[in-house]
């Protein structure tokens, strides 16, 4: 296997064939860690790819050794193509609640690379099959992508060719029965019964509150209807405070959706089998007489003298707890900032600008501060009254007050 390095003025500069690699990309993570020499290491915002498949992306940073006992080696790490896709948000036109999308799979594709501004790294395949899909408030493009071909029974291909990353949603390829189970080391978990009734709690308080009722039954459908009951039923509250009812009706069976699942299974495969993020892959243990089969999450590709070996990442976590409580403010994607006047937000780093009118409000404090101390330190002494004859001298901040009466002599005092 070899590797491409790639500049946005010079073209393909050089092919590294010693090098170790370490990319992983689906549900999380979307990056690599690339080790090579240092006089072929690729720069900071150079491409680094293996033509003509997934694996590849931008090189965001590097680490060099120095000093006596110095490898000679540089470590590149950087955002996968699905890492820069994970990087964008789909934002919502002017005006509307949600961005929706309707049509060819090609022209759909072409016109979300282009909403994100990656025309010149990503180009979209040509592709006539009809599909269509409204993604969460400013869920990131990968996931939202992801979403889309779910939704349509495809899944998201890249490959980088002819110049760029191809863009495609090929349908799901099911490996239930292609794959033999000598190429496969799994962990499998099967579970019986998980949530399966979802209270769904929108905007409003108390009485006044959005309420809605999801349940599943014993074969996972999701309805509004309750089948299991008793011991059998497991209830969760998805805690969504600024939804309405209708973001109820469509998040809460999303989320009920997630929970419910037949069980898990970790899959470790031989360098025989390579299957794609979304595809669907089961795992038998004769022993029990058990299958489970689940979609694939994740996967990680790893590089060391020119030979490639592949893990994954399958199926949901599995849901067992008795009960759960889940909150949202915003669906999709991650958490979204609000910053006050004065504050941004530019990767991942908060900036704050202070304007001259937040600099004169701070100044009129100082200054009504100022006063009142210098109002303290020079205040007068009042009238004193007393049955004897009283004298008060004010010198800085000492005050002597004298008495004088029978039997008895000057008394001085001194207040601060």
């Amino acid at each position: 296997m070899v590797l491409v390095v790639h500049d946005s003025e010079l073209g393909d500069v050089r092919e590294l064939s010693d090098f170790s690699l370490d990319l992983a990309f689906g549900s999380d993570e979307n990056a690599f860690e690339l080790t090579c020499a240092a006089g072929v290491a690729p720069a900071e915002g150079q491409l680094v790819f293996v033509d003509d498949s997934e694996y590849g992306g931008v090189v965001d940073e590097a680490s060099y050794e120095a000093g006596r006992d110095a490898s000679g080696t540089v470590t590149c790490k950087g955002r996968t193509w699905h890492g820069v896709l994970a990087g964008k948000r789909l934002l919502p036109d002017d005006g509307s609640a949600r961005l929706s999308v309707d049509g060819k799979a090609g022209e759909v594709l072409a016109s979300l690379i282009g909403r994100m501004g990656l025309s010149d790294l990503f180009s979209a395949a040509s592709d006539g099959t009809a599909v269509s899909y409204t993604f969460d408030r400013f869920c990131d493009c990968y996931s939202g992508l992801r979403a889309l071909a779910k939704a349509n029974g495809r899944k998201v291909s890249m490959r980088r060719k002819g110049g760029k990353v191809e863009l495609s949603l090929p349908p799901v390829v099911d490996y239930a029965s292609k794959v033999d189970s000598d190429l496969l080391d799994f962990t499998l978990t099967s579970v019986h019964r998980c949530v399966n009734h979802l209270v769904c709690a929108g905007t409003g308080e108390l009485e006044e509150r959005a309420v809605v009722h999801f349940y599943a039954d014993a074969a996972g459908s999701v309805s509004h209807t309750q089948t299991l009951f008793g011991v059998d039923e497991i209830a969760a509250l998805y805690d969504y405070s600024n939804a309405d009812e209708e973001e109820l009706e469509e998040e809460g069976r999303k989320k009920l959706e997630e929970y419910h699942t037949q069980g898990s299974v970790e899959v470790n495969a031989h360098d025989d089998i390579d299957v794609d993020v979304g595809d669907v892959i089961s795992a038998r243990d004769n022993a029990h007489g058990r299958t489970v089969t689940a979609e694939v999450a994740k996967k990680i590709v790893k590089v060391s003298r020119g030979v490639a070996t592949y893990s994954y990442e399958v199926g949901s976590e599995t849901t067992t707890k008795t009960s759960s409580s889940g909150t949202a403010e915003s669906s999709g994607g991650g958490h979204a900032y609000l910053a006050g006047k004065g504050l941004t937000l530019d990767n991942y780093t908060f900036s704050a600008e202070v304007d001259a009118a937040a600099l004169d409000a701070v100044e009129a404090k100082a200054d009504a501060a100022r006063k009142a101390v210098g109002d303290l330190a020079a205040g007068t002494v009042g009238d004193v009254a007393a049955a004897y004859p009283v004298t008060v001298q004010k010198a800085e901040r000492r005050v002597t007050v004298g008495v004088e009466c029978a039997g008895a002599s000057d008394a001085n005092a001194w207040f601060a």
